[in-house]
């Protein structure tokens, strides 16, 4: 889909103004590249295209991210009214498909994907034309506008929009390797170890850590799932995880389930992709397969 600039003779490429939109949401070349699943080079690359079409400056580059410039706000603005228009459009039309075939992009909290594997390695078994993409992350995941089909998220109510099923309260415990834990007094959770997350994180685990465990005992603070699992594996400390990650994890054990912590977990369609062939498969054979495995996502 292509637009004829104001300013200029060029046509602006849909592509290219949906990358913008992404740079200007995320703020980085990397969140953008990973949010379209695209290289960093594509996105400069386009970015750098749209303003030649456009024949202004859309960004300005800052030591923490791109800014958007007083033109590219305009174009950022009226971008996300035709974003709203075409994925509606496309959200529509995949509605009406009804082969088990194509592509589907599901999003999911990365604790989450040991306990998931098995899953998707079985869906690919049974639906080998449907190829399935995983947005891995904690970061939010816009279903209305396309960024995946699917999504699997906690949540006490999901948004308007989204249609789906409550699978099961996702539980939340304290995890250590069996190495770190041995001989130590699980009971009192002063005396142990403990990984955090870094000072002011929003994260309702990070929060608990702060309020219940004293500061000189925090061992080491970081700033992503994927290091606090290997934390914990090494046998620095213990640490607050998902169920989900915690139950499956080799040499792990168990200290304290945070019944209290639950949440609901959800799998979610944008209503618009609800009779959609693929979709539907997917997300039907995923919520099947977690509510079969309940006790390990409840950790019971």
């Amino acid at each position: 889909m292509r637009f004829i600039g104001a300013k200029t003779d060029h046509p602006l490429d849909w592509a290219d103004l949906r990358t913008a939109l992404f740079l200007a949401r995320g703020g980085s070349v990397r969140n953008a590249a990973r949010t379209l699943g695209v290289s960093h080079s594509t996105v400069l690359r386009r970015v750098e295209a749209l303003e030649k079409s456009a024949g202004v400056r859309l960004f300005e580059k800052k030591p923490d991210g791109y800014e958007l410039t007083p033109a590219g706000q305009d174009v950022f603005e009226t971008a996300g009214e035709l974003e709203e228009i075409v994925t509606g459009l496309e959200r529509r039309v995949h509605g009406r498909d009804l082969r088990l075939a194509g592509s589907v992009r599901v999003t999911l909290p990365d604790p989450m994907l040991p306990a998931m594997a098995p899953i998707f390695r079985d869906i690919a078994r049974t639906y080998p034309d449907i190829d399935v993409t995983l947005a891995v992350g904690t970061a939010y995941v816009d279903l209305a506008h396309r960024e995946a089909d699917i999504a699997i998220r906690t949540a006490a109510e999901p948004p308007p929009d989204l249609v789906g099923r409550r699978l099961v309260d996702a539980g939340v415990g304290i995890y250590g390797a069996k190495t770190y834990l041995r001989g130590k007094k699980t009971g009192d959770l002063a005396a142990l170890d403990w990984i955090g997350w870094e000072k002011g994180s929003q994260m309702a685990f990070a929060k608990w850590t702060e309020k219940n465990v004293p500061q000189e005992r925090v061992a080491v603070r970081i700033t992503h799932g994927g290091a606090l699992r290997d934390m914990v594996d090494s046998g620095v400390g213990v640490a607050i995880l998902p169920c989900a990650l915690g139950e499956v994890q080799r040499g792990w054990a168990r200290v304290r389930l945070l019944v209290d912590a639950a949440a609901p977990l959800w799998i979610l369609t944008h209503r618009d992709l609800r009779t959609t062939a693929r979709v539907r498969a997917v997300r039907d054979f995923l919520a099947d397969a977690i509510v079969a495995r309940r006790a390990i996502f409840a950790g019971k």
